[in-house]
């Protein structure tokens, strides 16, 4: 989980939510461009939420490709105001895998005989494995980030994992642990604020 979250803070400090609302648009207007930026920014984090889910590499794949069509299918449901574009992409595909476990077809072909490591497993795409530099890198980019997380204060970890870990979006937050949504929004900005600051002076 420290890796998909590192992984989501180095994106989230080379692109801001409004470049993000930008590529949907482009998508929404038809640029498959747009949505390889998408893709890119985000393949890892979502694959490691799927094989959550599922627990077979080849089918959390599969998934994660069925996502991105439905991206480009349903761009124009994306609205701005409603939330960003990572907590549209998560909520399609936490429903997605959701449906694909309950699916007849999927119990009856799922199989365990892979095994990757749960702190590894967003690295390990074939289509778009770091090398080993780039892995011990990224390993040693998740210590610090372990760091900086333990320097927020609960309440601000607190949202920041329910909503990168578990693709709820600042209002499911604010219905889950009953709190008014503006407090979220602000436990957020400010944790990430924080982190990105921290990251910054760590070299990150």
């Amino acid at each position: 989980m420290i890796i998909q979250l590192l992984l989501y803070i180095i994106g989230f400090a080379k692109q801001s939510p409004e470049e993000e609302r930008e590529w949907m648009a482009e998508v929404q207007a038809g640029d498959k461009k747009a949505l390889g930026k998408l893709y890119n920014r985000y393949n890892r984090i979502l694959f490691g939420m799927i094989y959550k889910v599922l627990r077979n590499r080849e089918e959390s794949e599969d998934l994660l490709q069925e996502v991105f069509v439905q991206a480009w299918e349903k761009a124009d449901q994306y609205d701005p105001t409603r939330g960003t574009v990572y907590s549209f992409i998560v909520t399609m595909t936490r429903n997605k895998a959701i449906d694909r476990t309950r699916s007849k077809a999927y119990k009856n072909s799922k199989k365990d005989d892979q095994v990757i490591n749960d702190d590894d497993f967003s690295l390990n795409l074939s289509h778009n494995s770091p090398n080993p530099e780039e892995n011990m890198e990224l390993n040693e980019r998740a210590v610090k980030v372990r760091e900086a997380l333990g320097s927020l204060n609960k309440k601000e970890r607190e949202v920041l994992y329910i909503s990168y870990f578990h693709g709820l979006s600042q209002t499911e937050i604010s219905e889950k642990i009953n709190i008014p949504l503006g407090t979220v929004k602000y436990r957020m900005r400010q944790g990430m604020i924080k982190l990105r600051e921290m990251l910054v002076e760590a070299a990150i």
